[in-house]
């Protein structure tokens, strides 16, 4: 799955996903809300792959697209009862405000995201140790400020990536930066590959 497109405020985004050997079941999933104020933006990676792994990710977005309205701290907490019994997931999960041109991060477990912050300077915070298993968990939100037209990145443990500054320092649309990052990739991968690339909009 490659998708590019551009949401109603003018965040320009590319999504790739491709299952590990090409199986049915992804255990990496995606959610992604938006509204005039802004961006919601999650990647939730099971344990494992397949049926199961699959099965896990999805009640955490599905969880997260019911509670989007919520902070950061309860829709991961809420995300994390509900995988309770599953198999487990990483989760990385951030909320972008437009007016304040501010973005609100919770990471769990070993999903990269990037951000090109003020003055360029490459952002990448780290995110606790673990996964969502249902047992109870230590949940911490990091803010980070970014321009207009700052790019960013977000990509679950199956994308082996290196010097990620020179995609997000690339000119030419977010199309193009995908199909660059997207190279990287094997045509029957080892594990689940997603990744997230895109552009908040430049202000009037």
């Amino acid at each position: 799955m490659d998708v590019t497109g551009q949401s109603n405020v003018g965040v320009d985004l590319y999504v790739f996903q491709r299952a590990k050997h090409l199986q049915k079941h992804c255990g990496d999933q995606i959610m992604i809300k938006e509204d005039a104020s802004g961006l919601l933006c999650a990647l939730v990676d099971g344990l494992g792959s397949g049926k199961e792994a699959e099965k896990a990710a999805k009640a955490v977005t599905e969880v997260i697209d019911a509670h989007s309205s919520m902070h950061l701290k309860d829709i991961v907490a809420e995300a994390n009862k509900a995988i309770s019994g599953l198999r487990g997931a990483a989760i990385a999960i951030w909320y972008a405000n437009f007016a304040k041109q501010q973005l609100t991060y919770c990471g769990i477990g070993n999903i990269r995201f990037y951000l090109l912050g003020e003055g360029d300077k490459l952002l990448f915070p780290i995110s606790s140790t673990g996964f969502l298993s249902g047992r109870k968990q230590k949940i911490r939100t990091q803010k980070f400020d970014y321009k207009a037209g700052s790019k960013f990145l977000m990509h679950s443990d199956g994308l082996v990536l290196g010097g990620v500054k020179k995609y997000l320092f690339a000119s030419g649309s977010i199309e193009s930066t995908g199909h660059c990052i997207e190279s990287n990739v094997s045509d029957i991968p080892e594990d689940d590959v997603t990744f997230i690339v895109g552009e908040f909009p430049i202000s009037d």
